[in-house]
């Protein structure tokens, strides 16, 4: 059997010259080539790999036999966002991961193939979705990313008549603040957007919960049902010394920055920047910092480059793109220059207590290992949590002691009957990705389909 086929990328000096999308589309050719590859396994396992419920060897196969539109209907038919998720699903981890071709080579490269029916999709301008008459039972969804607004189109296409309620001027959520044209292309978001769009779905911008549009505000306008699918947008801080410094950032504001969005605060990047977490949100942070024209990037974190909460593929890209890793360090505090501005990082090197237990609470300092990182720029990547105004908007609803909401794990309804949450809102979810917030906005749709007609009963 043939390896696996990968896509073309940009040199390293192509892609922190700009923001352009590092990989390339298959071309037809190749798609053809690596979809002949899959074993089209009668128990595909690769399917159960897939949060938003894809059959994936029918595209595949699909594809295989030329049958392109065919393929694009298998995607839009399960994930509202395929062209996002081709591009930002960690595959590897998913998928491909179950793959039965990885015991003869390499597993297919699913997410590119998935890549090639969505661009060919757009290239041709897409076909018009058949219209579901919208009736009268209403369902408010608040919060307009991947998670709210899959949630709404499964709603829309069974009848129900669906206003999204979105906080910002903007719909996608996470799709469009936090996640940089190089890895997402926005005019892919916004295809997408306009495909739930001809569904019917009522968007309300500018439009968050407040004292003046409240969860019974909601009930008392004839929404028998809510889905709560609010992003994160309070920053998680350090609370050290010098991280109230003038060139001390958060990870949000640089990615809303990017993005060409207003940030809370400013973010003016100089030549030599340390970037602080080790997720994938710290990744995307220090090749964007790149491409805004620090010279020097360094990542400093808690964990050890195989015990990093990145996936695999954004770690890889930061090594090619030159990042540099200071690993299984902390910081202790900033450094001031004498104007108010951060020079340097002062931090010290840990051991973990407990083998394993990768959390701040399990480090331990390692004694006489201390550091100092010269630098002219921080930018604190280690996570986000609910803010005010949902803590605030949510009383009466169970929660835990951060905001994060509880829910049932099978209906994904709240305390309060009626109200469903799903996506980061949660108090535990699976993960923080767009998959994921789409398999949470379906399985939504489909609680409050059946709540909606079990309270006609």
């Amino acid at each position: 059997m043939s390896g696996r086929t990968k896509a073309t990328k940009l040199s390293r000096e192509e892609r922190v010259s700009s923001f352009d999308e590092i990989e390339k589309t298959f071309t037809p050719i190749q798609a053809t080539i690596e979809a002949s590859r899959c074993l089209l396994c009668e128990d595909p396992p690769c399917n159960k790999g897939c949060p938003a419920g894809i059959d994936i060897r029918s595209f595949v196969r699909k594809i295989r036999f030329n049958n392109l539109w065919g393929g694009v209907r298998v995607l839009r038919e399960a994930n509202a966002f395929s062209g996002a998720c081709a591009r930002v699903c960690p595959t590897d981890a998913l998928c491909e991961e179950r793959c039965r071709s990885t015991v003869l080579t390499e597993p297919i490269n699913i997410g590119a193939l998935q890549r090639f029916l969505t661009d060919f999709e757009r290239d041709q301008g897409g076909r018009a979705r058949s219209q579901v008459p919208v009736g009268d039972r209403k369902v408010a969804v608040v919060g307009g990313g991947p998670a709210g607004l899959a949630a709404a189109n499964e709603l829309a296409t069974s009848g129900y008549s669906v206003t999204v309620f979105e906080a910002l001027p903007q719909l996608g959520g996470a799709m469009t603040s936090a996640i940089p044209s190089f890895k997402l292309p926005q005019d892919v978001v916004e295809t997408e957007i306009d495909l739930i769009t001809e569904t019917g779905v009522e968007f309300k911008l500018n439009s968050p919960l407040s004292d003046d549009r409240t969860l019974d505000d909601l009930f008392d306008q004839g929404y028998e049902a809510i889905f709560i699918a609010v992003g994160l947008q309070r920053p998680f801080s350090l609370g050290i010394e010098g991280e109230d410094l003038e060139s001390v950032y958060s990870a949000v504001d640089l990615l809303a920055q990017v993005n060409g969005l207003q940030p809370s605060k400013e973010v003016k990047v100089g030549r030599n920047v340390v970037v602080i977490g080790g997720g994938s949100v710290a990744m995307t942070i220090a090749c964007s910092a790149l491409r805004v024209g620090s010279e020097r990037t360094t990542v400093v974190c808690l964990e050890a480059p195989d015990e990093m909460p990145a996936f695999a593929e954004d770690v890889e890209l930061a090594w090619e793109e030159g990042v540099e890793f200071l690993t299984r360090a902390r910081p202790l505090r900033f450094l001031n220059d004498g104007k108010g501005n951060v020079a340097g990082v002062e931090g010290v090197r840990i051991k973990w207590k407990e083998p394993g237990n990768f959390v701040p609470e399990n480090a331990l300092n390692v004694e006489d290992s201390g550091f100092t990182l010269p630098c002219d720029t921080v930018i604190v990547a280690i996570g986000q949590g609910p803010d005010d105004n949902a803590i605030k908007q949510f009383e009466g609803l169970e929660s835990n002691v951060r905001g994060y909401l509880l829910v049932d794990e099978q209906t994904l309804m709240t305390s309060r009957p009626g109200v469903f949450a799903g996506g980061d809102i949660l108090h535990d979810p699976i993960s923080r990705t767009v998959v994921q917030a789409v398999a949470y906005g379906k399985q939504a749709a489909r609680s409050i389909h059946e709540y909606l007609n079990q309270t006609d009963e």
